[in-house]
């Protein structure tokens, strides 16, 4: 019998490789395995992801095994099982999430140290040397000692050009000392308690009682708790304090990195033992951060997707705040939806999934309330109409922009300004009534090719000339124009001179950001203008007068989605507002009556969410269907066009069933590198959702030279 092993590298190449393990490995090789292995001329690190005997020899070449890497976490089957079956969800390699299972390098402490010399302890013992240099080649000749060591023993402040005098005349030597490390290592769990029993959870009847009960039975169970933020953070807190009472680790996910500044005065409060995990953290304080959690000294862990890739168990809590973000859908190397990757995880745990938002996507509402796991701890205060205040495009204007604000800020209150973004939107609209030309097939918003004077569907690739007048008023139609945040600047500059003005849009001068937060909090600053990268980061409740301009643009985006999209915007900018009886809304828009727009602004979640399920499922969208996003990525297009047909072509003999819709060229993607064919799938159930991921897993295997990405969308 000969042992073999299939290995997956942190490449960008969706296929495991076959190798032969030498007989002074095969004890030493088991699945998670990290090992040198040969790939064409060189020698790379790899993953193991399958070890099997076989008496028959394949019939092509197969390479040894080059070697073992001893040190690294042990990975369980449980974890192993999750990896698998994230690759084969989101056609990314295997290897490339494994390799965020090794945690942060760790670079060898140096330190700079004396040494003394033979020249040196000839001198020495000639005992003719006097003073302070006598006392440190003394103290050197003991052992090496650092300089920092010797200015302090010594009390010598001349101390450097001493070390220099005494080196130049070779009695001392300056070495750069590097301190040995240990590889870091899972330490086995500890051993349970002589007549130890397992926690028993508080019987609650509240909002809690259910999550207590799930926690109880040791099974996978998915939970959405909606309501305010600080209530949902409060109930969170009370169940995590629980859990940490018994055995088990917690991950919290936020979708950025400066959203786990929220939980740190909730975790100081209650005097919880937490880390923060993230990739903006120092090399040091990361390793820091790692070894804690390795070593079980904190289970209670808070970041990014990074979290979901910590090789410990057993995992008994995962909880998704704000999980309505689109964040969550990451489009780098690797690329994964966080919210699947966190259920896939949760379920070879048997771990509590709790999703958390004020706003919910849709499908995750309907899906929640349909299977008994919605948990609501109180709704939020809706806003009175007489709160929100619509106005038309003269808006816009200076001295209408000061006739709103300046009472508010000559009472030393603060005013929010949002815009959705800058630059311009391809798709046509009417001035007049607001049509938008929709493809009759999918009812999203067609887009604006102005170059062949077409107007394009997103999904389907349906397309059709540019119309010059409205079919509904006969008015001319115009191109869709953003005019975005530093439209606004300029506007609000002119109309408030006297007060200080601050942008927070993404920047790359994060402390420049910090320090306007900083006096934003403070008060210093009066108006504030920002996009949706401000939403997530001023306070709730900071703001008397919240105005939003334009908002009706985001709902035009050729996405299913966009009038979600458009309410969470919506909904996110008015809990800025204080809510007090002087607090107001204002809203410049031409269309007012959008749900979207009108029950954003006044926090009336279930009144958007009927509107929007009525009209997803008219259209089979999702929660009424499950729609697959796929694109063939390659750096020839005629190369990923020739795949897109011959995978066509096999979907339609292996699943007749499935709807398929494209393919097409991904606008905008032939002036650069990589050429996108992109098409979407409706498989009917979740068992063809099952089959259909492990056909496009073989598929991507055996055509590497286009990358298959595939993505759910809810």
């Amino acid at each position: 019998m000969t042992a073999y092993c299939r290995v997956s590298f942190p490449l960008a190449v969706n296929q495991a490789f076959l190798y032969r393990l030498p007989d002074e490995l095969k004890n030493r090789v088991r699945p998670g395995s990290r090992v040198i292995a040969p790939l064409g001329s060189r020698k790379i690190k790899g993953y193991v992801l399958e070890v099997s005997d076989s008496s028959s020899e394949p019939g092509f070449q197969v390479k040894d095994l080059a070697g073992v890497i001893e040190t690294g976490p042990v990975l369980s089957a449980k974890f192993l099982n999750f990896i698998r079956k994230l690759s084969a969800r989101s056609l990314s390699p295997a290897g490339l999430f494994l390799e965020l299972t090794e945690g942060p390098a760790r670079v060898p402490e140096t330190r700079l140290v004396v040494w003394l010399t033979d020249k040196g302890k000839e001198v020495l013992e000639e005992g003719k040397l006097r003073g302070k240099s006598r006392q440190l080649l003394e103290l050197v000749s003991q052992k090496a000692l650092s300089p920092a060591f010797l200015k302090k023993k010594l009390g010598d402040r001349r101390l450097s050009s001493r070390l220099k005098s005494l080196e130049q005349a070779g009695w001392i030597e300056l070495k750069v000392k590097k301190r040995k490390l240990r590889e870091n290592q899972l330490q086995a769990a500890p051993l349970p308690r002589q007549l130890s029993l397992p926690v028993v959870f508080p019987p609650e009847e509240g909002p809690a009682g259910s999550i207590f009960r799930a926690l109880q039975a040791t099974n996978f169970q998915r939970f959405l708790l909606t309501g305010e933020a600080q209530k949902r953070s409060e109930l969170i807190v009370r169940v995590v304090d629980e859990v940490l009472k018994d055995e088990g680790y917690i991950f919290i996910l936020v979708p950025e990195i400066e959203q786990t500044r929220r939980w740190l005065p909730l975790v100081k409060q209650l005097g919880l033992e937490a880390v923060f995990y993230h990739s903006r953290l120092t090399e040091k304080k990361r390793s820091e951060a790692w070894e804690q959690i390795i070593s079980a000294k904190s289970r209670l862990v808070i970041g990014t997707r990074a979290i979901l890739f910590l090789p410990v168990e057993p995992v008994r809590l995962i909880v998704i705040d704000e999980e309505q973000n689109k964040l969550y859908d990451q489009a780098e190397n690797p690329a994964f939806e966080v919210r699947e990757g966190a259920e896939l995880r949760a379920r070879e745990e048997g771990a509590v999934l709790l999703l958390s938002s004020s706003c919910p996507r849709v499908s995750s509402y309907y899906h929640a309330q349909s299977g008994g796991e919605l948990i609501d701890s109180g709704e939020p205060e809706v806003l009175s109409a007489q709160q929100v205040v619509y106005l038309n495009q003269a808006g816009w204007l200076p001295e209408k922009i000061k006739e709103e604000t300046e009472p508010y800020l000559k009472n030393g209150q603060q005013v929010f300004f949002f815009i959705n973004r800058k630059g311009y939107a391809g798709y046509l609209f009417c001035p007049a009534c607001g049509y938008v030309p929709r493809c009759e097939a999918c009812q999203i918003a067609l887009r604006l090719d102005k170059k062949k004077g077409e107007l394009v569907c997103r999904y389907c690739g349906q397309s059709i000339s540019q119309p010059e007048v409205c079919p509904v008023c006969g008015q001319k139609l115009r191109a869709g124009r953003v005019r975005g945040s530093q439209f606004l600047l300029e506007r609000v500059k002119k109309a408030l001179p006297d007060f200080e003005l601050a942008l927070v849009e993404e920047s790359e001068d994060k402390k420049r950001m910090e320090s306007c937060l900083k006096k934003i909090e403070s008060g210093k600053i009066q108006v504030v203008i920002g996009t949706e990268y401000a939403l997530s980061r001023l306070c709730p409740g900071r703001f008397s007068l919240v105005v939003i301009v334009e908002p009706e643009m985001s709902l035009n985006l050729p996405d299913f989605r966009a009038a979600e999209e458009t309410f969470i915007r919506m909904f996110k900018a008015s809990e800025l507002l204080d809510n007090q009886p002087a607090s107001k809304i204002i809203i410049i828009t031409s269309r007012p009556g959008e749900p979207a727009i009108k029950d954003g602004a006044r926090r009336d979640y279930l009144s958007f969410y009927r509107r929007e399920l009525e009209y997803r499922r008219l259209l089979k969208y999702p929660p009424f269907s499950l729609l697959v996003s796929l694109s063939l990525a390659g750096s020839n297009l005629r190369q990923a066009a020739r795949v897109s047909r011959r995978l066509m072509e096999e979907l339609e003999q292996r699943f007749p069933a499935l709807e398929i819709i494209g393919p097409k060229v991904k606008p905008g993607q032939w002036r650069k590198v990589r050429k996108e064919v992109r098409l979407y799938l409706r498989p009917g159930t979740t068992e063809g959702l099952t089959l259909l991921s492990q056909f496009l897993e073989e598929f991507s295997q055996t055509n590497s030279s286009v990358h298959l990405q595939s993505r759910l969308l809810f």
